[in-house]
Order: C-alpha cells, then sequence, then structure tokens
C-alpha cells in the first residue's frame, strides 16, 4: 500500500488520504510530495496507479520489482531513477535490500523491498521543527544519501573494530586456528558484500557532482551531494583499510601454519634419523656372516648395542641443540 505526504510552504506535511490527488498536489507550485511503498504489498493495478499519479516511466517502475539492482543513477525524460541499498546483517551476512528512488521536479517516490528502517531514519531527520526544503526535492534525496552512508560507515566501523580484535586475538593466540579462520572469513564476507554497494555509490555520487545536468539538480544544489560523496569516499578507504588489515592477518595466519607444518617436519625427520642408525647396525649384525666384529662372541651384543645407543644418543644431542626436536 502506498503512502503519501505533501510538504508545504505554510502547512508543514500533510497526510494524503487519497492517492488519486498525488498528482494534483505536485502540480502545485511549492509543494513537495513524499511516496512511499513496498512493493511486495502491491498489486499490477496500484503499480499502475502508482505511475500514472507520478507520471513515472512504466519500465522504471517494472524494474523496481527486481532486488538485484546495485546503486545507480539512470535519467529520464521526467525523472531520475536513484537506486540504493539498505544493508542489514542476518545471521551472520549483509543482505541487501534495494530502495528505488524516483525524483521528480516536486516529488520524490521510494518503492523498497523492506528497507523500512532507512527510510524511517531519513523521515526522521527531514520532519524536523522548521524544517524547510529550499532546493525541493533535491532536499530530500540528499538526506536519504546521507542516511546511507551514515549507515554504510556504522557497518565499516562495527567491520574495523571486529578486525581489530582478530588482529589482537592471531598475535595473542597463534594455536587458536578454528575459531579465528570461520570469524576472519565471515568478516571478509561481509566486507566483499559492503564493498559491493559502496564502491558504485561513489562513481554515482561523482556523476552527480560533476555533472549537475543530470536530472534535476542545479549547480547549487550538487553542492549538498558533495559532503555525501566525500563521505562515501572515507567509507570506501575504511573498506580498504579493513580488507589489507585481514589480508595480513590471513597471511599471518598461512606463515603460522607453514612454520607449524615446516616445524613438524623437522621433528620427524630428526626422529627418523635417529631411529635409522640402529636399525641399519641390527641390519647389518643380522646378517649370517663371519666378517662382523664380534660377532658369535658374547660381548659382541654389548658391542652392537653401545654402537646403536651411542649413535642415537649422538643424534639426539645434535637435533636437540639445533632445535630439530
Amino acid at each position: 500500500m502506498l503512502t503519501a505526504q505533501c510538504h508545504t510552504d505554510d502547512g508543514g506535511w500533510v497526510d494524503v488520504k487519497d492517492l488519486a490527488e498525488i498528482s494534483d498536489y505536485r502540480t502545485e507550485s511549492g509543494n513537495v510530495v513524499w511516496g512511499e511503498a513496498n512493493v511486495a504489498d502491491l498489486t499490477e493495478q496500484q503499480i499502475g496507479l502508482i505511475a500514472e499519479e507520478f507520471g513515472l516511466d512504466p519500465l522504471a517502475v517494472e524494474d523496481s520489482q527486481e532486488s538485484n539492482h546495485r546503486l545507480k543513477l539512470e535519467p529520464y525524460e521526467t525523472h531520475l531513477l536513484v537506486v540504493i541499498q539498505q544493508l542489514d546483517e542476518r545471521e551472520g551476512q549483509l543482505e541487501a535490500k534495494p530502495i528505488y528512488l524516483f525524483v521528480g521536479a516536486n516529488y520524490v517516490l521510494a518503492l523498497h523491498h523492506d528497507a523500512h528502517r532507512l527510510l524511517e531514519g531519513a523521515k526522521s531527520r527531514w520532519k524536523g521543527p522548521n524544517r524547510r526544503f529550499e532546493h525541493g526535492p533535491a532536499d530530500l534525496l540528499y538526506v536519504l544519501l546521507d542516511t546511507l552512508v551514515d549507515d554504510y560507515q556504522v557497518t565499516a566501523e562495527r567491520l574495523e573494530q571486529e578486525v581489530e580484535e582478530l588482529e589482537e586475538s592471531a598475535l595473542a593466540h597463534p594455536t587458536n586456528t578454528g575459531d579465528l579462520d570461520r570469524r576472519l572469513y565471515r568478516l571478509k564476507q561481509q566486507l566483499s558484500r559492503l564493498r559491493r554497494y559502496a564502491m558504485p555509490g561513489s562513481r554515482v555520487l561523482d556523476q552527480y557532482v560533476q555533472n549537475h545536468s543530470v536530472g534535476f539538480a542545479t549547480a547549487d544544489e550538487t553542492k549538498m551531494f558533495r559532503e555525501v560523496h566525500d563521505n562515501l569516499m572515507r567509507v570506501n578507504e575504511q573498506i580498504h583499510n579493513v580488507d589489507d588489515l585481514a589480508n595480513a592477518i590471513l597471511d599471518l595466519r598461512r606463515a603460522d601454519q607453514t612454520a607449524g607444518q615446516n616445524e613438524v617436519t623437522k621433528k620427524l625427520t630428526g626422529w627418523a634419523a635417529i631411529i635409522a642408525v640402529p636399525t641399519l647396525v641390527s641390519g647389518i649384525y643380522g646378517m649370517n656372516f663371519q666378517l662382523v666384529p664380534a660377532s658369535g662372541q658374547v660381548f659382541g651384543f654389548f658391542f652392537a648395542l653401545t654402537i646403536m645407543l651411542g649413535a642415537a644418543l649422538t643424534l639426539y644431542v645434535l637435533f636437540k641443540t639445533k632445535g630439530w626436536i
């Protein structure tokens, strides 16, 4: 179900009870209309009515029913389409919930996929007392994008704190591999999802800032979005820093594992050499030849045993000194 409100210069926000009156509200000078709807709750007839009342391109409205679009900015003849993504943590992963923003000369329409949290946060900011919209719908779009970037920054800071904790754990407990590796790979997955939506956003905002002829923004209005663009660039820098630190931890883990395997190999080699010498001596004395020293005599057994023990002890001391065992 679509809900709509209209902001007037003299009366603040007014609920639009009859959706058929939206076209009347948005054609009146000085008004700014805000509308929102969850796509899952709309029927085809309601979608057609929304497109008609807001004067939207039918193909653009049809695209809003898909949930796999990344952040993008696409100008149409009568409006601008901006796709943003709300990211929610669910079962250790970041789940994307798209919001399709249709920005016209005096309206903003949001068709979303259960992305209530981000929209409520934005509305709480622009519905403050004495809030005026000197730039019309550009002010609403600015607040929405700024709220989105702030949300991304909170996620980036959480991942940054988590990767620092993982680094401390990796240095303090190098043998605790199982839980550390699972947490690290889960962080890498979340970071990849955040990067997937944050990095294209900087290019979209750069396009909006550098070319104010896109959509309905004027040169003065694009100045509002420079701050959002700069904040998003800082988020991208945080993502790169977290990714670099996570990769450094992975390299440290691989180095520890390689060093551990080398230690095991050295120990096995050392003990194999210690066992090999007595085996060789006993094998020689086990042959049926009379040329073996002290063969057939009583002290021959003790002579062979002394050679085996002496050689084994010598190798043990040698390997122990070198740290192989």
